[in-house]
């Protein structure tokens, strides 16, 4: 579309929304976190000015509670404002057509968020998201005539499992807003080279009601299953000890310091919170569809589904991002996708029943048969870093979203990711409270430094991996005292050699070597001198034959 400056008109709607307009489209829509100077206050203020008579600025009394509860005047300065305190538009061709937008606070402070796009594009009615809470909003009598409450959730639970009973489709993404799309949308053969999972727009569960919530259980199943059979366990060993084989890929997957850890270092103060981001991720979070920044009624349940997700698709980017050194390859979409049950199997995540434990386990069991380094070790080093990226804040997360998606962006085979997962979750995260997201992180934090024998525990990731080991060291200590049983059995049938006679060399000293090798010259010369002789008398008993027979 194109628009000339002609065109363009700058409205600020009661001070706190701005719309770019160019008729019929409203280009941008933004909601500000405080007033600005508009055409309202600039009425206001000539109004008053012109009562007072006054043409500067002047003092006006206020009255306010005192410490006794009673109003006491309070003069302050009201600014005269003026025409040239309006917002101003400003187009300059020669900066690549940049247009400026010039506003005025109403009032001197610092704003929030203001690098958090996604949420100056929210209405100012949805700025914070409504959950459903759990106060008692419907009674019901019992057979027994008592009056029986329930919660707003258990009525939209109910409401949602008797949905679920006649559903015929299945839905997926971040908050399950989608279906049908690899049916009706995708290019043929998408699926197999986008998933791992079989048929994700059909019902194939063979149970007795053929529902939503059967299909999930049985595609859960599946997917274990697979992934039993897919791992290897000679690869595993291969791994085992790999910190100490000089890996280049692996030490080099360890040693690095991605940004994450830079980012923790960082000043937090505010005034550096709007200049979090590059100019390249900004246009980037620019570019993230209105319709995925807006935010949904979510339930409790709904949110915590939201954060295991995202600690599930965080693992599998850290992951990627160690061990290409912060340069994505093109295999990284694949390895991505192959470490997020989220993204290969189209999970959901079910809150309480799933837990930041099983979470966890799964991503660390795919870890450990998909990707080229399989170590328990970078496994737990992986997910420490998804706590310290949860703890930085909503920022550093959505970096990571951000470089996430032109990942997913670049792959031919990937890209239907951004639309289903990572867009919306960036959207998301930028509504979630900070200090929300950063009590997360310190609960995965904590997992990860408990007992391995108690959550993350190499025997509770259902591969047996405790019992691989211990048959390998039976294996390594069966095939050492084997070793040494051959090595002492050779030096028992040498000494034995040596007592029945037959000839062994011994050299213990350079005498009886020389003296030796003396006597073997001797013996050479004589046997020399013998065959000489012996050619001799042959020679003359030839000659004396020849001359008898003349």
């Amino acid at each position: 579309m194109r628009v000339s400056t002609s065109t363009l008109e700058l409205r600020i709607v009661d001070g706190t929304e701005v719309n770019l307009y160019a008729p019929p489209t409203y280009l941008l829509r933004l909601t500000l976190p405080g007033r600005v100077i508009d055409e309202d206050a600039v009425e206001d203020s000539l109004s008053n000015s012109s009562i007072i008579g006054l043409n500067c600025n002047c003092p006006i009394i206020q009255e306010e509670d005192g410490e006794d509860g009673e109003l006491q005047p309070k003069v302050s300065v009201q600014k005269l404002l003026t025409k040239d305190d309006l917002p101003k538009l400003q187009y300059n061709p020669e900066n690549h057509g940049t247009l400026v937008i010039i506003l005025q606070k109403e009032e001197e402070g610092f704003w929030e968020d203001l690098d958090l796009l996604g949420r100056l594009q929210q209405p100012s009615h949805s700025r914070q998201m409504k959950r459903v809470t759990n106060n008692p909003l419907v009674q019901e009598i019992n057979e027994n005539g008592n009056v029986e409450s329930r919660s707003n959730s258990e009525v939209v639970n109910n409401v949602m499992k008797d949905c679920l009973s006649v559903q015929k489709t299945i839905s997926y993404g971040l908050f399950k807003d989608y279906s049908n799309v690899f049916r009706d949308y995708a290019r043929e053969g998408l699926v197999h080279e986008m998933l791992e999972c079989p048929n994700p727009d059909e019902i194939i569960s063979n149970g007795d009601d053929d529902n939503i919530v059967l299909e999930e259980q049985y595609r859960r199943e599946l997917r274990l299953q697979t992934e039993n059979e897919k791992f290897d366990e000679e690869r595993y060993i291969n791994d085992l000890h790999i910190e100490h084989e000089c890996d280049m890929v692996f030490d080099a997957a360890v040693s690095m310091k991605p940004h994450w850890i830079e980012d923790n270092n960082r000043d937090g103060s505010q005034s550096d919170c709007n200049q979090f981001f590059s100019s390249e991720e900004s246009h980037l979070l620019a570019e993230i569809p209105s319709h995925a920044n807006t935010p949904m009624n979510l339930s409790v349940e709904q949110q915590k589904s939201g954060l295991l997700c995202l600690v599930d698709i965080l693992f599998a980017y850290v992951y990627d991002h160690r061990t290409t050194d912060g340069d994505p390859t093109v295999e990284s979409s694949w390895t991505v996708m192959i470490l997020s049950p989220s993204l290969s199997w189209l999970e959901h995540y079910n809150p309480p029943y799933d837990t930041l434990d099983n979470i966890l386990q799964w991503s660390i069991r795919r870890s450990l048969i998909y990707p080229y380094l399989r170590s328990y070790n970078l496994a737990k080093l992986i997910a420490e870093d998804v706590s310290r990226i949860l703890k930085c804040g909503r920022r550093t997360v959505i970096r990571c979203l951000l470089q996430l998606h032109k990942i997913m962006e670049q792959s031919e085979s990937h890209y239907l990711f951004n639309k289903l997962y990572i867009d919306p979750m960036i959207g998301w995260v930028q509504q979630c409270e900070e200090n929300e997201v950063q009590q997360f992180g310190i609960e995965v934090e904590q997992l990860c430094k408990s007992s391995d024998d108690d959550v993350l525990g190499k025997q509770c990731l259902g591969l047996d991996l405790v019992g691989i080991e211990e048959r390998f060291s039976e294996n390594a200590r069966e095939m050492s005292s084997s070793d040494d049983d051959d090595d002492s059995s050779c030096s028992v049938e040498y000494e034995s050699d040596d007592e029945s006679g037959c000839d062994t060399e011994e050299v213990t000293t350079d005498e009886e070597v020389a003296k030796t090798s003396t006597e073997h010259k001797h013996s050479s010369a004589l046997l020399d001198e013998n065959i000489v002789g012996l050619q001799e008398s042959r020679l003359i008993d030839v000659m004396e034959k020849l001359v008898v027979d003349e």
